[in-house]
Formats: structure tokens, C-alpha cells, sequence
């Protein structure tokens, strides 16, 4: 065997020059194309390898299906445990166990992530708090605003289970309770009823985190009021819509600060909207580079994209093509130019108009009527300025309906300088949109059709 020393996963030895690998001293029996797909999982630890870097380490030059993949994850499953390799929906996987080599530890156990988090080190502070403190938090926040991004970067609890369950394609009780039966590998949620079901994973020791649950928040509620009667489990909710329970900790994500104008090139690294955009045009073009030439208008970029990550992400994924000048000088067209044909990309995200859709979908006629009033508003605009051009409207629903506005990030509400309501430009142009088309408010443009 090589004098190499063996890199350590978890309770598994990997020796990557022998092509072996051993659990306790024991040889464990493995097939080459999954040996090769878990060796990329353990030199990309604790970050994500991408389906695509993946596929050309274990069959160069060839053009292979996702599922010959899906195989081998599966495989490795089998071996070093169910809750192993975490899957990033659309984009790759990560490994969830601690990755060690001769030269020390490569990370922590976590659930995948999609790269470096940008901007967001006090949020991952202050949601790790909240989730070791409280059983039941809810991570809230517009559309874009990368819920689902810092949840992943959590890091997994201790010596306890970390289960990730995507509710973005449920829309009823029987597609919930599917989803809560394949997490705890039931086959359907026929074979087991719901209450065995839920106490199941109630009893589970560590953290249950339940991302997307935008249109199925209703019906989540009592759920997860069941889970939490049966056990220990911490459940933490991505969403946008709140569950309204009184165990709830409702932690609020906000866009990514941006600079100033005139900030100096590396102060203005320091904020996450810029330290977004910069890595993800590098990652698109090794070229690129944010001089203090290209910085003013890489600044205002990020301004008029509110700092939305998102937005930020869609934009970069243009500066190649387009550059900086160009991408800033199409921001009239942003709801349609911000977009990507990425087959892994859920149907949600693909453009800065898909995401927004699926937001205003979630709001009831009266809510998304009042939404499109705020966008006739110039910004920033008080109260009474909304009285004053609206239809006549009992004060107390006015302010629910812009309570559910704020709640849900498609209205800001500032105190300072002096308490006002403020409309992002992306959702200014869609709410316009909206009103400019056939049937009004009553119908949405390009309206996505699936989850």
C-alpha cells in the first residue's frame, strides 16, 4: 500500500493511490466508478462538487446520463451511510461526513453547499444560535434573497442526524406526507400513516430542515406541531410564507448590503453584494477582473439589483458576454435579460421574472392588488401617501395587507431616516407588468407553470 497517508472519511479510510478503501482495518468492497466519485466528494469537502465536474472525472470524454451518476451516489450510500452524501437539488452533492488527511481536517459535517457564502457570516452566526436555542425556526425572506443557500451552510449538529427534506414540488397533504416518507425511506406514505410517520422523525435526535415550503406552509403548520409533540427534533423552515405557530422563531433575511458610491476597491469588498458579483463573473471568466476602472459601475449594478443574490448571480453569469457597462445598461429589460437556460436550475430560478412570478403567485387578488398600487408610488412613500391614491379601504386591512407585503420581503418597511415603505426596481418593473397586463392584476406575465 502507498506510504501516502490514507485520507480519513468519517469512520472510512480512502486510499486513493491503492484505489482502496477500508473501514476499521477491513477492506470494503467498492466498484471503480464509485471509488472515483467519492474521492471528488473528498477533495471538494466541505464544499460541493457539481454534477458536471463530477461526470468528466468519472467518464472522461464521454457524455453520460444524469442517472449513471444518481447510480453511483447511491452506491456510495449503501456504504458509508444514508445520510452521507447530501444532494444540492440541480447543482451536485457533498459529502456530510468529516473529511481528514495528513495535513489535518478539510471541514466539518454539513449539508451541501453551493460554494463560498458571500456576505453572510453574521447571518450564519445568528441562525446557528437560533437553531441550537429554539425547536422550531423559520428562515423568511423574498424571492432570490438565498434561503435555501445559507440553510445549507449550517453545520450539522453533533453526534445527531441532519435530514433535508425539498417541499417546493408539494402542493397537497399526500405530496407532504410523500415527501416526510421518502426522508425516512418508507417508499410512500402509504406504507406507514402519517402519525407512526411523524414520530418517527420526531424522535430523531438533530436538526429536520424543511426548505421551500412556500405554498404548503398551511398545511405544514400542524405537521410540524405534530413533530415537535414527539421528540427532540429541531426543525428549522425555509419559506416565505410563515407558519404562524406559537413555537415559531421567525429569523428575517435581508439582500446583501452594498457599497456606497466612491467606496475604495477594497473597503467595497468587504460588502456581500460586490464580494458576490466579483466571485461569480471570475467563476464565469477567469478574465474578469474588478478594477477600480470597472468598480463605479459594478457599484451602481449592484445597487439597482437591490443586492438581491439572485439577481447578483443571474448578472454575473451575463458580464462575459456583455460586461458590467452592458449588463447595467439593460436593467430597463432585467426581468427577462437576468435569466439562464440551465437545465439543474429549478424552474423557479431561472430568471429574475420566473422568481418574482412564484411570489406573487403566493398572494391572494387583494394582496397582489395593493402590491401593484405600491408600484405607482415613487419610492420611498408613507402611509398616507397609499391612503391617498388606493380605493377606499379599512385602515385595518390596509395594514395587513401590508404587513403580509413586508413579511413575505415584497415591500420594505425602514425607520430610519423616518418610518416609510420602500418597492425594490426588479419588483417596481414585474408589479408594473403586472398591472399593464390583460385582465390586470388578475393575471400575472409569464406565470411559471410548475414548481
Amino acid at each position: 500500500m502507498s506510504d501516502r497517508p490514507p485520507i480519513q472519511i468519517g469512520s472510512f479510510e480512502l486510499w486513493p493511490a491503492a484505489r482502496r478503501l477500508r473501514q476499521h482495518g477491513k477492506a470494503v468492497a467498492i466498484t471503480g466508478r464509485a471509488f472515483d466519485v467519492l474521492a471528488v466528494l473528498a477533495a471538494r469537502h466541505p464544499d460541493m462538487a457539481r454534477k458536471s465536474e463530477l461526470m468528466t472525472a468519472v467518464w472522461p470524454g464521454l457524455v453520460v446520463e444524469d442517472n449513471n451518476l444518481q447510480v453511483q451516489i447511491s452506491l456510495l450510500r449503501k456504504i458509508l451511510g444514508r445520510d452521507a452524501i447530501a444532494t444540492v437539488p440541480g447543482f451536485g452533492y457533498c459529502l456530510n461526513l468529516a473529511v481528514t488527511t495528513g495535513a489535518g481536517t478539510t471541514g466539518t459535517p454539513r449539508h451541501g453547499t453551493a460554494g463560498s457564502l458571500h456576505g453572510r457570516a453574521t447571518d450564519l452566526a445568528e441562525l446557528s444560535e437560533l437553531v441550537r436555542e429554539y425547536r422550531l425556526v423559520t428562515l423568511a425572506g423574498g424571492p432570490g434573497v438565498g434561503k435555501s443557500t445559507l440553510a445549507r451552510h449550517l453545520p450539522a449538529p453533533p453526534a445527531a442526524e441532519l435530514t433535508w427534506i425539498d417541499l417546493a414540488d408539494c402542493i397537497d397533504p399526500t405530496g407532504l406526507l410523500q415527501a416526510f416518507a421518502g426522508a425516512v425511506e418508507a417508499g410512500s406514505a402509504g406504507e406507514k400513516d402519517s402519525v407512526t410517520l411523524l414520530r418517527q422523525l420526531g424522535r430523531r435526535p438533530g436538526l429536520l430542515v424543511l426548505d421551500n415550503a412556500d405554498r404548503v406552509a398551511r398545511l405544514l403548520a400542524p405537521i410540524v406541531e405534530e413533530l415537535l409533540a414527539h421528540g427532540a427534533v429541531h426543525v428549522l423552515v425555509t419559506t416565505q410564507v410563515r407558519l404562524h405557530l406559537p413555537q415559531e422563531h421567525v429569523y428575517r433575511l435581508t439582500p446583501l448590503a452594498v457599497p456606497p458610491h466612491g467606496t475604495p476597491l477594497p473597503e467595497a469588498r468587504q460588502y456581500g453584494a460586490l464580494d458576490l458579483l466579483d466571485a461569480r463573473a471570475r467563476g464565469h471568466d477567469h478574465r474578469f477582473a474588478l478594477t477600480p476602472a470597472v468598480l463605479p459601475d459594478a457599484i451602481e449594478l449592484c445597487r439597482q439589483l437591490d443586492g438581491l443574490p439572485l439577481a447578483l448571480e443571474l448578472a454575473a453569469a451575463r458580464i462575459p458576454a456583455l460586461g458590467v457597462a452592458g449588463v447595467l445598461q439593460r436593467m430597463d429589460e432585467r426581468l427577462t435579460v437576468l435569466a439562464t437556460s440551465h437545465e439543474g436550475v429549478p424552474a423557479r430560478q431561472r430568471s429574475l421574472q420566473d422568481a418574482i412570478a412564484w411570489s406573487c403567485a403566493l398572494l391572494a387578488p387583494d394582496e397582489r392588488a395593493l402590491w401593484c398600487e405600491t408600484a405607482r408610488l415613487p419610492t420611498p412613500f408613507l402611509l398616507e401617501d397609499l391612503i391617498a391614491v388606493g380605493p377606499a379601504r379599512d385602515i385595518g386591512r390596509t395594514l395587513d395587507l401590508l404587513g403580509t407585503l413586508v413579511e413575505r420581503g415584497l415591500l420594505r418597511f425602514d425607520t430610519e431616516p423616518a418610518p416609510c415603505y420602500r418597492l425594490d426596481a426588479s419588483h417596481r418593473l414585474f408589479a408594473q407588468a403586472v398591472s399593464a397586463a390583460p385582465g390586470g392584476t388578475e393575471r400575472m406575465p409569464q406565470k411559471e407553470k410548475g414548481p
